[in-house]
């Protein structure tokens, strides 16, 4: 094997490692003797746009079109010439950076629809569609968890009274106040409506301290007049899963209706007293 036949194998193992065109037009002018300067150009619709260029821009030669992709275009130093091969090898790269450029842009925008898909547009949080997943997948895995329903009592009245915006500022303040106190051991969703679940995997404490503790700290924090129903069941209550979402769904209703019945006689004492 010659020096000359070594030297074009060493450019081509280069060529097609590099993992740029930016590489690509760096190996040339390493490794080519004499060329000083090269120019990657992008000709569409008559167009000549700049890719990359790398050495010192002097005395460059008209571009010329590469093999495999007629649209890319080299430009080198006045006098110095590729040899088919290297040109050839050149232009596979590109194509084959190129693909992999879409190929990332494309996972890239399905990883965003696939969020879009599990998000919340108002508030940001998951959604029903990503619970469901969620759900199956922890009832799966056969460890323990709880499900909470969450419904916001008196939102109808403030958003009818205030409007829209006050009322969607509400539903995100709440989901964001959500995830500050549950991030450690659940995950909260908006089912829609101003109806919200918990998905809790790993609270610390027992059954019954939790449901002391929801019914506290997740009540509405900032805003007089709306309060919270919350309904829990936990995976020991039902050997099905769907069961466990029924019962805390049954339950959030339940104490929903206790706190209408307990406001309504609050309401009928006081008009007595009157």
């Amino acid at each position: 094997m010659t020096l000359r036949t070594q030297f074009q194998e060493q450019l081509l193992l280069n060529l097609v490692r590099a993992d740029s065109r930016q590489d690509l037009l760096d190996q040339l002018i390493i490794r080519i003797p004499g060329l000083r300067s090269a120019t990657l150009w992008w000709q569409a619709d008559g167009v000549m746009t700049l890719i990359c260029r790398a050495g010192s821009l002097r005395n460059e030669g008209e571009p010329t079109a590469l093999p495999s992709e007629a649209r890319y275009l080299l430009s080198l130093t006045a006098g110095i010439s590729l040899s088919p091969e290297v040109l050839a090898v050149l232009g596979l790269r590109l194509v084959h950076l190129d693909a992999q450029q879409t190929i990332a842009t494309l996972n890239d925008h399905r990883s965003s629809l696939e969020r879009a898909a599990r998000t919340d547009a108002l508030t940001g949080l998951l959604n029903r569609r990503a619970f469901d997943t969620d759900l199956d997948a922890v009832g799966a895995a056969g460890g323990a968890f709880a499900v909470v329903f969450i419904d916001l009592d008196g939102f109808k009245v403030l958003n009818d009274r205030f409007g829209h915006d006050v009322g969607d500022s509400l539903l995100r303040g709440y989901g964001t106040w959500l995830v500050r106190m549950t991030w450690a051991w659940g995950q909260a969703y908006r089912m829609g409506g101003d109806e919200y679940v918990l998905l809790v995997t790993s609270f610390p404490g027992q059954p019954a301290e939790f449901g002391v503790w929801a019914n506290e700290r997740l009540q509405v924090p900032f805003v007089d007049g709306v309060t919270a129903s919350i309904g829990i069941a936990w995976r020991h209550e039902s050997w099905r899963v769907s069961d466990v979402v029924r019962l805390a769904d049954q339950r959030m209703y339940q104490a929903k209706a206790a706190r209408a019945a307990t406001q309504a006689q609050t309401e009928q004492a006081q008009a007595e007293q009157l």
